[in-house]
């Protein structure tokens, strides 16, 4: 990732208004844009070509392919390309499915603030784990 351009920031979301509300919220950060969004994980394999995408936040729940289905597809296709799930589920057990599928991180959705800095430590090469899932 280039440190004198914004990271691009792919959002797989199906809700509109949390898509929307990711879109506005990580654009106030100098060092990161929202370069896309998708509805699914079939819409967001489609496009990530097009876009070229430096992070991939994915939610778990989504419709057709799973969040943990999805980033083990992008795993595959694309090792290099870091992705995290962004979930509303508080289930330690989530987090380590997700890092077993090859997520670099798993960040709920109850902490807005928590997640720039997240995405910031993914970026860099390490993992992470919402507070709140930590023991």
């Amino acid at each position: 990732m280039k440190m004198d351009t914004p990271a691009r920031i792919f959002v797989v979301e199906d809700h509109a208004y949390m898509k929307e509300m990711l879109r506005e919220f990580l654009s106030l950060e100098e060092d990161m844009e929202v370069c896309d969004t998708a509805d699914s994980g079939e819409d967001a394999l489609q496009h990530l070509d097009e876009v070229s995408p430096d992070f991939v936040l994915v939610d778990l729940s989504l419709p057709g392919v799973n969040g943990l289905d999805f980033i083990a597809t992008l795993r595959a296709s694309r090792p290099e390309l870091p992705c995290a799930i962004l979930s509303g589920h508080g289930e330690r057990r989530y987090a380590e499915q997700a890092l077993a599928a090859g997520a670099r991180g798993y960040v709920l959705k109850g902490d807005p603030d928590e997640l720039p800095n997240a995405i910031r430590q993914m970026l860099r090469g390490e993992r992470y784990i919402s507070q709140a899932l930590q023991y």
